[in-house]
């Protein structure tokens, strides 16, 4: 008697026919492990293998994707700065006024940070890393910047701001504020509790009227 085989679909392969199966969405995965870890502990101290365990692939795989580690730190810091404009954007849609808009912008990039602050080890000096993964990094902090000095040019033509001023210069000044506290207040303050500091000295000073 003939016994009926049973038809068996072939693993998932690369592209071009070769190597080992492929596995869904590694590069993300191994973005989201290694995030988690340069979040806990300066650079130096995370090692590759911790990365490659901590998404569940093997070390190889993390190196097929990423050259080096500081490839992958910098494109765990590029792709950081993706989803925050992300996560800006989304939240600027349910406020009216500039008081709202900034607060807004300062909520969310201090605790996006806040809890990244190895984020910015290397990029103290952008040329440290590939050239590719520069122009990278500067194009996305670029977007920052504008996606910031947009709500202020929004804001000087609905008359919410005084015209005359180079709004750009206000989005460095606003991202640099809050870069300050992150690298250097963490010790006397949190997210929440400088919000309202941060928005009340960009929008109104602190001298008395």
């Amino acid at each position: 008697m003939s016994v009926k085989r049973q038809s068996v679909s072939p693993p998932v392969r690369r592209k071009d026919g070769r190597g080992r199966p492929s596995t869904p969405f590694l590069r993300e995965r191994i973005l989201q492990s290694a995030a988690e870890l340069f979040a806990d502990r300066e650079f130096d101290l995370v090692l590759i293998d911790e990365v490659a365990a901590h998404a569940g692939v093997g070390k190889g795989s993390v190196y097929r994707q990423f050259k080096s580690k500081e490839e992958l730190y910098a494109a765990v810091v590029i792709d950081g700065f993706t989803e925050l404009q992300r996560e800006i954007r989304s939240a600027l849609a349910g406020c009216t006024s500039m008081r709202d808009q900034t607060a807004t912008i300062v909520r969310h990039t201090l605790k996006f940070f806040w809890t990244r602050r190895q984020f910015f080890a290397l990029l103290r000096d952008p040329q440290a890393l590939p050239p590719s993964q520069e122009r990278q990094y500067r194009a996305q902090r670029n977007d920052l910047s504008r996606l910031v000095s947009g709500v202020f040019d929004d804001a000087v033509r609905r008359g919410a701001m005084r015209p005359g001023f180079d709004t750009r210069i206000a989005a460095e000044s606003l991202l640099g504020m809050m870069r300050g506290i992150n690298r250097y207040g963490r010790e006397y303050t949190t997210p929440d509790r400088a919000v309202d500091i941060v928005t009340s000295i960009f929008l109104d000073g602190y001298a008395a009227r």
